[in-house]
């Protein structure tokens, strides 16, 4: 049984269990995502927390989700529709609005985010007040997430080393440290758009892509590579941002006991549960390619060395590139890592 199914299972067992209500509600939320239902960001975390926002709520809130662009606009018009009041909610990926959030990207670094999705989660909450606040004016962030963090996925060769990379091309995960990760490693950042990534793969329009394992199981590239590379075990090549952000007006509006509804369901504990969701599916994806014969090479120590010599590559190129924002990109990465190693064990030091 797949994690997908596992969640689903659960929410369905949880669902039944929560109270009817008669009354009509008296707000409606809508939110709005660019997936669609079967998603593990759509099953595994917005509707439960929908359902438990309005089982809490005693009806008077009633959540109503919009998957897969439902209500028109472009992916990279989300945050705006958020902030703008068009809708109430948004889940979307930081990737489509490169550039928009400096502070909070510091977390998708490599050899800054390691590979616990949970205490990166619960990090960026923790921070969210002191110094990532100027990355979300007008808005309320509910929660800043991650996933448990990119390898490589390769159809027809192995990666062990370094110089197994020169000369490929691979598809990036998203335009800044995703590509500038790539280049770091020594192979070649594809610019080309593959709608249908595990058909390119297949046909040798590209040698691999860079994304988390729990991604290419949703986008059949499990399926269509025979070779997984990852940096060590439970460390990736860094990690992507996804943001479940609400319009502060929305929020301000609803009455003091609701407000806490909403506070209840997000925030430190949303941040912890998200965290678990998407590391056991990243472990039911790494599971999946073992059963189909996918070979999973973790670097040895010696080439895992050369490779985080290579990446801090990309922690420079990173602090250049927000130090015109009046940004102290070796200060924030600094802190972002202290504040991931605060909860590394489960708990706040």
């Amino acid at each position: 049984m797949t994690v997908l199914k596992k969640i689903t299972g659960l929410f369905l067992a949880a669902w039944l269990l929560l109270p009817a209500f008669a009354n009509a509600a008296e707000y409606t939320l809508r939110v709005h995502h660019f997936l669609g239902e079967e998603s593990l960001p759509h099953s595994g975390m917005i509707e439960p927390w929908a359902r438990q926002v309005e089982a809490d709520s005693r009806g008077r809130i009633k959540v109503d989700i919009y998957p897969a662009m439902g209500l028109g606009g472009k992916t990279t018009g989300l945050v705006d529709q958020a902030l703008e009041g068009t809708v109430d909610l948004v889940w979307t990926a930081a990737a489509y609005t490169p550039e928009r959030f400096p502070h909070a990207e510091v977390f998708t670094l490599p050899l800054v985010h390691e590979g616990d999705p949970a205490a990166t989660n619960q990090a960026m909450m923790s921070a969210l007040d002191a110094w990532l606040a100027e990355d979300f004016k007008g808005l309320k962030p509910l929660l800043l997430h991650v996933q448990a963090g990119h390898s490589l996925h390769l159809p027809h060769q192995r990666v062990n080393s370094l110089a197994d990379l020169n000369g490929l091309t691979i598809r990036p995960a998203g335009r800044r440290a995703g590509l500038w990760t790539v280049e770091a490693l020594g192979a070649n950042p594809s610019t080309k758009r593959h709608p249908k990534l595990s058909k390119a793969l297949e046909q040798n329009k590209l040698d691999g892509a860079l994304m988390s394992f729990q991604l290419a199981q949703a986008l059949d590239v499990v399926e269509a590579v025979s070779s997984h590379t990852m940096l060590a075990a439970n460390n990736y090549f860094g990690t992507s941002l996804y943001l479940f952000l609400m319009n502060e007006a929305s929020y301000e509006n609803l009455p003091a006991e609701l407000r806490a509804v909403i506070d209840r369901n997000s925030g430190m504990s949303l941040a912890k549960k998200a965290g678990r969701v998407w590391e056991e599916a990243e472990a039911d994806a790494i599971a999946a390619a073992r059963e189909r014969g996918n070979d999973i090479v973790v670097l040895s120590s010696e080439e895992r060395l050369l490779a985080e010599g290579v990446l801090e590559k990309v922690l420079e190129r990173w602090s250049e590139s927000v130090k015109t924002r009046g940004i102290d990109g070796p200060e924030l990465i600094m802190q972002a890592r202290q504040e991931i190693s605060r909860f590394q064990d489960g708990s706040p030091q």
